[in-house]
């Protein structure tokens, strides 16, 4: 995290309105992306998000060390995401993944590129996408949060309460599954 996102925080955390809307600007396309592969309906994205928004700006206050805003965040994202799930139990089965550094953004296709290779990275991105979407619970989050939202084994471990053992072997395994995919999707 750089010196300035890092003095925003700081400032957000003692009720800087200002610094506080810099952070949500900062952070909105990565709270999109992670519950963008964590469900399909967009309306209910724009509820959790909501939710996530609510939550962070309320609770800036009561994070005690900066540098661990990401993490922080991150279980702000799961715990609105659970939440979600209970309360539309019947609607959905799902769990979430997460990305929270810059390169977590949606990027926007080249159109100028070759439009060939445009539409088989299109097709990849979705059997992808497809791939997390269709993973057990207990392997979606840990690729989630490693894979879209940059988090480490550590970080993962302390927000999904379970061994960093535990974690990498989830992780594997979900890789191991998407790999599979995209292996039969290019075969078939």
């Amino acid at each position: 995290m750089n010196e300035e996102k890092l003095e925003t925080i700081k400032r957000a955390i003692k009720s800087d309105k200002l610094a506080l809307i810099e952070l949500i600007k900062q952070e909105q396309n990565n709270i999109y992306s992670t519950l963008f592969y964590l469900k399909k309906d967009e309306n209910d994205i724009a509820d959790i998000m909501q939710d996530v928004l609510i939550k962070l700006s309320k609770k800036i206050t009561q994070l005690k060390n900066p540098k661990y805003f990401k993490t922080w965040l991150n279980q702000i994202i799961l715990n609105s995401y659970y939440d979600y799930l209970r309360k539309n139990k019947k609607k959905s089965t799902e769990i979430p993944l997460i990305r929270n550094d810059d390169s977590a953004a949606i990027e926007v296709p080249d159109y100028d590129s070759n439009p060939q290779e445009t539409i088989l990275n299109n097709e990849l991105d979705l059997i992808i996408k497809t791939s997390i979407e269709n993973l057990p619970l207990h392997y979606k989050i840990p690729i989630t949060l490693r894979e879209i939202q940059g988090l480490s084994y550590d970080e993962i471990s302390d927000i999904t309460n379970t061994t960093i053992g535990t974690v990498k072997s989830r992780i594997a395994r979900a890789r191991a599954i998407i790999k599979d995919d995209i292996n039969k999707y290019s075969r078939g």
